[in-house]
């Protein structure tokens, strides 16, 4: 697992200024235009100040020149798009769980924990927190399970404006050292993390199960730059960013198709049809690829209902029992 380091500095010369300005890889802004405005029909769930600012500065500087705008990329991309109300207490947890914490790299992990009986550790996705998993987690508890569910780095109660994916995988191999589960449940971007966690020598636990597992980072690179209208580009100078700070094969590294074959707990994958974030295809491909996990498809849940679900909790509960 490779560690984060501090992005290259921007070197720009006058001469690639120029040559980028006549084949139309840079576009100056015009009197006219108004970038500054964000009545886009289609834009990123704006959650925050530091996303805000970095995603109104990135528009701005790429069309100058999409090398000037490389940090305010990297900022956007690696900022969580959480509103302030998830910053706040959470609300509908069940009765009988109380706080959790867990110190580790000079910060402190915050979540919940309840019940009593087994361990299940269950890791939020990106933009996510301890609180989403209020529902299934209620019916672990009654099920006669002990849950255990962290805010992760600058998500939900924890410490923290940007992260990336190394740095929640850390965390995550920090939580699962240290309750040693029996099962772990993962949702989204949770799930590649819960897999570096395992490559960086944590003790796989007997059941894995997945909810919306995302599973080839540079495909949600594409989505996100859709997502946030970036021009190709943009999007191309993102990519080579991540490259700069991460290493070349960042890509094939957060991959999780490798990972897969030598998966050993049995497993559950669980994905709704008409997800727009993560493509169904992606739950039924790590299916193929892990030997002796199940899939499950869901309909009109979309990407973060499918933790609410009734019948899903369900799911979870058997799966783990």
């Amino acid at each position: 697992m490779r560690a984060s380091s501090t992005p290259l500095p921007v070197v720009l010369t006058l001469r690639e200024i120029m040559l980028d300005l006549e084949s139309g890889r840079s576009q100056p802004l015009r009197p006219t235009d108004r970038l500054l405005s964000l009545r886009a029909r289609r834009r990123p769930t704006l959650g925050g100040p530091t996303f805000l600012r970095s995603y109104v500065t990135a528009r701005a500087l790429g069309r100058i020149h999409p090398r000037l705008a490389r940090r305010s990329l990297l900022r956007l991309w690696l900022t969580p798009w959480v509103h302030r109300a998830s910053r706040r207490p959470a609300t509908g947890l069940a009765n009988d769980t109380r706080p959790w914490s867990l110190h580790h790299d000079g910060r402190t992990l915050s979540g919940f924990t309840g019940g009593a009986g087994p361990t299940a550790v269950l890791v939020h996705g990106w933009a996510g927190r301890a609180a989403d998993w209020r529902h299934i987690a209620q019916g672990l508890i009654t099920a006669g399970w002990r849950v255990v569910a962290p805010d992760l780095p600058a998500h939900g109660t924890t410490d923290g404006r940007t992260t990336d994916a190394f740095e929640l995988a850390r965390a995550a191999g920090a939580v699962l050292r240290h309750e040693r589960p029996d099962a772990v449940v993962a949702h989204s971007m949770g799930f590649p993390i819960v897999l570096l966690a395992f490559e960086d020598g944590v003790d796989a636990p007997e059941t894995l199960v997945a909810l919306a597992p995302g599973r080839r980072m540079i495909r949600a690179l594409d989505r996100f730059g859709d997502q946030a209208r970036l021009r190709p580009a943009l999007v191309d100078e993102l990519r080579r960013a991540n490259q700069r700070r991460f290493g070349q094969d960042v890509w094939e590294v957060l991959d999780v198709d490798r990972s897969l074959p030598d998966l050993a707990p049995t497993g559950l994958i669980v994905h709704d049809a008409d997800d727009a974030d993560v493509p169904i295809a992606d739950g039924r491909d790590i299916a193929d690829r892990w030997p002796g996990a199940a899939f499950v498809a869901t309909h009109g849940l979309g990407h973060r209902r499918i933790l609410r679900d009734p019948h899903v909790r369900e799911l979870v509960v058997d799966a783990l029992s």
